[in-house]
């Protein structure tokens, strides 16, 4: 795959420089092309202070430059162009201490071509550049064509989403608020003003093993509806989700039955469901609660760090409970925590968060999370770690 990786980086910067040239053209193509051509991005440094769970061991520190740049082009009215990658530099204790951690780094397993490229590794660091976005959108009429690396985003509730089967994210990863992306192609119909049927087509990097679901959304009793299923990740699925509100409260929930596709494994239904209120001074709670019928019952031991992430395992026990509550402190300042906790062994994590804005487009974040629970447990050597955030957005 390493052809893949020197093929991709090379239209990465070929894109960039295609934009440059076309700004050397004549002034009204090089003002056409400015009105249809988007470009974004941030830039953030990160450092993650992680301790033992006694707080007396070694204390472990990572620091992380994170730069994202995002590139969109309207080629008329129905053609739209996407291509969004990070480079990441990561430097300190996790590169030097966990073996092979440039490949964990820079995983590119769930994918059909390799978008990530490794320019330098060393003992205590890893820079490394991924293309999460690359995209060719045609839309006409009721219809929309998408292909290539894209999200597809169907999951409704915010912590966990059974339903999204094509590119599950874990709630932990907190600095990834893009969240991944998947190979794919995506044909939608828009049948109503409410309503929609879309197919999704994903390869994965064996050509022996694809994926493909369909969802259709309607909605009635002011309530948005969707149902689905299809084969994903060797596994059958059918499922379904809804969101609407309760006495001015969001209420959404999912669930998605899995058919395994191999011997060994039971059939399993996860499902998730959520409240959240926003009270008329900013204070606003959140709680969810998911269901894994294959969850464990008893103590499991911690966490697998190999473990692969897919929506059968958001929850590894058979309950597990999340809260929420932020508060809008100031104009400028907002203050949050939350927690979740498992049924099986309770076992249990604390984090909280505070954001300061000192400008439209500069911030602070400082988030601290927490584990806690017996040796044994899911969470019981999760230890504790604070990060603090500066991001700069352009």
């Amino acid at each position: 795959m390493r052809q893949h990786q020197y093929y991709y980086i090379f239209l990465f910067f070929l894109f960039i420089s295609f934009t440059s040239i076309a700004q050397e053209e004549e002034e009204e193509k090089t003002s056409k092309f400015k009105e249809n051509f988007v470009a974004d991005g941030y830039l953030k440094y990160m450092q993650t202070i992680a301790v033992q769970k006694d707080y007396t061991e070694e204390w472990f520190i990572d620091n992380l430059i994170h730069n994202r740049l995002n590139f969109k082009y309207y080629a008329g009215d129905k053609w739209t162009f996407g291509l969004s990658g990070r480079n990441r530099l990561i430097y300190g204790a996790s590169p030097k201490m966990i073996p092979e951690y440039a490949k964990q780094f820079g995983n590119q397993d769930q994918y059909a071509f390799n978008m990530s490229y490794d320019w330098i590794t060393g003992k205590s660091f890893v820079l490394n550049s991924e293309i999460d976005r690359a995209y060719a959108d045609y839309s006409t009429g009721n219809w929309q064509f998408r292909v290539g690396r894209q999200r597809i985003n169907w999951g409704v509730s915010m912590v966990w989403n059974p339903n999204d089967l094509f590119n599950t994210y874990s709630f932990f990863d907190f600095d990834y608020e893009e969240r991944p992306g998947a190979d794919a192609i995506l044909i939608r119909n828009y049948i109503g003003a409410t309503s929609s049927i879309e197919v999704v087509f994903s390869p994965s990097n064996q050509f022996d093993y694809y994926n493909i679901a369909g969802l259709y959304k309607f909605n009635v009793w002011q309530y948005d509806f969707q149902v689905l299923g299809g084969y994903v990740r060797e596994n059958y699925h059918a499922g379904a989700g809804w969101e609407g509100q309760i006495g001015g409260a969001g209420f959404k929930g999912e669930a998605t039955y899995f058919i395994p596709d191999y011997a060994g494994e039971d059939a399993s239904v996860v499902a998730d469901i959520s409240l959240d209120y926003t009270f008329k001074n900013s204070l606003y709670l959140h709680t969810e609660t998911i269901y894994n019928s294959n969850g464990a019952t008893s103590k499991i031991g911690a966490l697998d760090p190999n473990l692969e992430l897919t929506p059968k395992t958001l929850s590894l026990s058979k309950f597990a409970f999340f809260n929420e509550a932020q508060y809008q402190i100031t104009p400028l300042t907002r203050l949050g925590v939350n927690s979740i906790i498992n049924s099986n062994d309770l076992s249990y994590y604390i984090g909280g968060n505070v954001t300061t804005s000192f400008s439209d487009n500069f911030e602070l974040l400082v988030f601290g999370m927490f584990f806690f629970g017996d040796e044994d447990s899911l969470y019981g050597q999760g230890g504790s770690q604070i990060n603090w955030r500066l991001k700069w957005s352009f």
